[in-house]
């Protein structure tokens, strides 16, 4: 079973309170007071900090590492760019960052893959392996195709010499890959806003009008996901 790493509108976080895990997005945390007021005060919960590329706003390094410490995040997504030759030199100048700092840190890092050919995207692998990271993202960009093939290859193939396991997550996800999510041992994770179908605005809020019939359409949504992907709840 997979978790699912919600992504609820700003103004409906207090409704999901006892949802164990959230992917909290870098840019709205800037922008946004009581989406980071809510992270702040809300520590038990299991979050992902997201570096914000999806959003158009990539945050530094000192930046991430200074909201990581903030939030008290349990996982992060490194830097990472459209395309994997960027991505590569982003993972590694995180990594070194890490480094230099020397400060201890127990959150899991995530490395994303990019690239438009499978030798790129295997290159993108082969350097997350090496920088020992603890978990694989698959994003949207790739194609439902081509994150099929990885979960197959990560979990199958002989041919990925690497030098320890990493988790898979799925950053959102398509219609394809539903089979993938539901009930699988495969997929340590993924996440998604759709059961809270929100729209972005210029400033980063995620917006839904909070009324009596969203709040119970988003609370029915939850429960027909968590049903029927046998998503983790603990």
């Amino acid at each position: 079973m997979a978790r699912w790493y919600a992504i609820p509108p700003a103004n409906y976080l207090e409704d999901m309170k006892d949802w164990p895990f959230h992917m909290i997005i870098g840019p709205h945390v800037l922008h946004n007071e009581k989406y980071r007021q809510f992270y702040i005060d809300n520590p038990q919960l299991h979050t992902m900090l997201d570096n914000g590329l999806w959003e158009g706003e990539v945050l530094t390094n000192s930046k991430l590492l200074e909201m990581a410490n903030e939030l008290h995040v349990n996982e992060i997504i490194a830097p990472d760019d459209a395309g994997a030759l960027k991505t590569i030199q982003k993972t590694k100048r995180f990594m070194k960052y890490l480094d230099k700092k020397g400060e201890r840190y127990d959150f899991k890092i995530h490395g994303a893959i990019h690239g438009k050919t499978w030798a790129e995207q295997l290159n993108c692998y082969m350097t997350f392996d090496e920088l020992a990271l603890d978990i694989v993202d698959l994003p949207k960009m790739l194609g439902s195709e081509a994150r099929i093939k990885w979960v197959s290859a990560i979990i199958n193939d002989r041919r990925l010499p690497t030098a320890h396991p990493m988790d898979i997550h799925l950053l959102g996800f398509y219609k394809e890959e539903l089979k993938l999510l539901e009930f699988s041992n495969e997929i340590r994770s993924f996440d998604t806003s759709i059961p809270f179908k929100p729209r972005y605005n210029e400033k980063f809020n995620l917006e839904l009008p909070y009324t009596w019939y969203n709040r119970n359409l988003i609370r029915w949504r939850i429960h027909s996901w968590m049903k029927k992907y046998g998503v983790k709840t603990v």
